[in-house]
């Protein structure tokens, strides 16, 4: 028999190839998780398992247990978190997350794509999540990105949430996002811009003529960045951020959805069992840990936020120390000196100056930044101190005085 191009095929050996080959990857190689390493078979599909724990104000000491799994590295990059909180006084104690990413029944070229679906920590969602590459070229030229995103997130519990960070809603939100990465030489440019648009619900209130009642309002959230690192003067790298986001709607944004002013809103970080609830170890109320995202005015507090906000980060690091090899525990140190500043919405933070339709922020100080890697995983901690801050009184260590000793630490570089 000929195939469309002429060629000829004895159409039951390919099929038997065919079929041993689905046969492999039904096969499964059941490991312990080892976080350091990315196992990857041609054979079969890798499922790793890993025990965890973790604790929080309301559900106490949680235990889960994780597993990961791929085939070739590529498909089939499913993971899965079944959990169990300990304090009897909580609801809800058991949870789970679920996330299919790659099927190797449909591939696409090119493309990343998810589904996952959640109900842990008083919070039950879905999300729909799709990365397709533009690169032209796989050895050289611009990274380019394009994707869409979309979300359902409910808070069906309040007794895990932070009520500084959440509001007793829920959101469906859809919509487009594009990312590029550029490297000319030492200096490497980033830019990102994101849109979504959807529909914001309260959840059950008093009703007037009814014994409840939901409120709903349509909203767009816009966010967008631009990002440059580049050697600098004395052997020094610069780096330089600029930021804008903006949330519209007719009433003001669920806590969730504003622009905020510190780091990353409360869905960035919401996979993160050490920053998702009340409690967590990472946000407990004398530690003060940085996630980063939106404006980055990393010396004031985690949950400050509004309708809109602008701003610049600027950096520069000087190497103190590079291991060679660039593995190892510590493979790089480096002595860093930064300053944030941007304007934003007066109801995140009240004006100076009365009626003034924007409030002037802005920090200052010094830092730490290590890079470490462990075989396969590698990650960078920041370890610093906003020494200035010009509204003292939201600073994240609330003092009465402009210039005091504050810090923060984070396990992420800022951008």
């Amino acid at each position: 028999m000929l195939d469309p191009r002429g060629r000829s095929h004895d159409w039951n050996a390919l099929n038997n190839r065919e079929n041993r080959a689905f046969k492999g990857r039904s096969e499964r190689l059941i490991q312990v998780d080892n976080p350091t390493r990315e196992t990857a078979r041609r054979d079969r599909i890798v499922t790793s398992l890993l025990p965890l724990a973790w604790h929080n104000d309301y559900g106490g000491w949680t235990a889960a247990l994780r597993s990961r799994q791929n085939y070739l590295g590529r498909f089939e990059k499913n993971l899965s978190l079944i959990s169990y909180a300990f304090d009897q006084a909580a609801t809800h104690r058991l949870g789970g997350y679920v996330r299919f990413g790659n099927p190797v029944n449909h591939p696409m070229p090119r493309t990343e794509a998810s589904a996952s679906f959640w109900s842990v920590e008083g919070r039950t969602g879905i999300a729909l999540q799709a990365d397709r590459s533009l690169k032209e070229h796989l050895a050289f030229g611009a990274d380019r990105h394009a994707g869409f995103d979309a979300i359902w997130m409910a808070v069906t519990d309040l007794g895990y949430v932070d009520r500084r960070l959440w509001d007793d809603a829920g959101t469906v939100e859809v919509g487009p996002w594009g990312s590029i990465t550029s490297h000319r030489g030492a200096t490497v440019w980033h830019a990102r811009a994101s849109l979504r648009g959807g529909l914001l619900y309260r959840n059950p209130g008093i009703g007037v003529q009814s014994s409840n009642r939901y409120d709903f309002e349509g909203f767009g959230r816009v966010t967008g960045d631009v990002s440059v690192r580049t050697p600098f003067i004395l052997k020094t790298t610069l780096g330089v951020r600029l930021f804008g986001g903006s949330y519209s709607a007719a009433n003001a944004p669920p806590l969730q959805r504003r622009i905020m002013l510190a780091g990353a809103d409360p869905y960035e970080t919401f996979a993160n069992p050490l920053l998702r609830s009340r409690g967590a170890l990472l946000v407990r109320p004398d530690f003060h840990y940085q996630a980063p995202g939106d404006a980055i005015l990393r010396g004031f507090r985690p949950d400050l936020g509004g309708r809109w906000a602008a701003a610049v980060n600027v950096e520069a690091t000087k190497s103190l120390y590079r291991r060679p090899q660039e593995t190892g525990l510590l493979t790089q140190a480096a002595l860093e000196v930064f300053a944030d500043g941007g304007v934003v919405d007066p109801r995140a933070v009240p004006p100076a100056t009365a009626g003034q339709s924007y409030t002037s922020l802005y920090d200052a100080g010094v830092g730490l930044v290590t890079r470490h890697q462990i075989n396969d995983l590698g990650w960078t901690m920041r370890f610093e101190t906003p020494l200035l801050v010009n509204r003292w009184d939201y600073a994240a260590a609330g003092t009465d005085k402009r210039i005091a000793f504050r810090w923060l630490i984070s396990l992420e570089p800022s951008f």
